[in-house]
């Protein structure tokens, strides 16, 4: 495999992630079958999370204020959610893997809701 180039690297690697995404079983894994669907970095994924613990934030005021409108918190979500992602799939994705429950089953449910 001697003088092999950075751009061909790159093409066997696309094709062997190619290869893997479609053998692998992702029932399971949702969230990290989107994940690497819509090629996020590791920087793209903290940010996800820290966006989940913003809404988390956001509820909370929300709650001492007692008000329980989910549909401003989708909204934000919305808004700050990667461009590659898609609100509903990967709101589902959180909620089968079980993933922050209490921000992402109450942002899904109002997702369901509007679609």
């Amino acid at each position: 495999m001697g003088n092999v180039s950075l751009e061909e690297k790159m093409k066997q690697l696309s094709y062997q992630m190619e290869l893997l995404m479609q053998s692998v079983d992702w029932s399971d894994r949702p969230f990290e079958y989107e994940v690497i669907r819509a090629n996020l970095t590791r920087d793209d994924v903290e940010a996800f999370y820290a966006l989940l613990e913003e809404i988390r934030q956001q509820q909370t005021e929300q709650g001492r204020y007692g008000l329980s409108s989910v549909e401003p918190l989708l909204v934000n979500f919305v808004g700050m959610l990667h461009p590659a992602l898609e609100p509903e799939t990967i709101l589902a994705a959180c909620v089968k893997q079980q993933i922050a429950l209490d921000v992402t089953e109450p942002l899904y449910r109002q997702v369901k809701l509007l679609s």
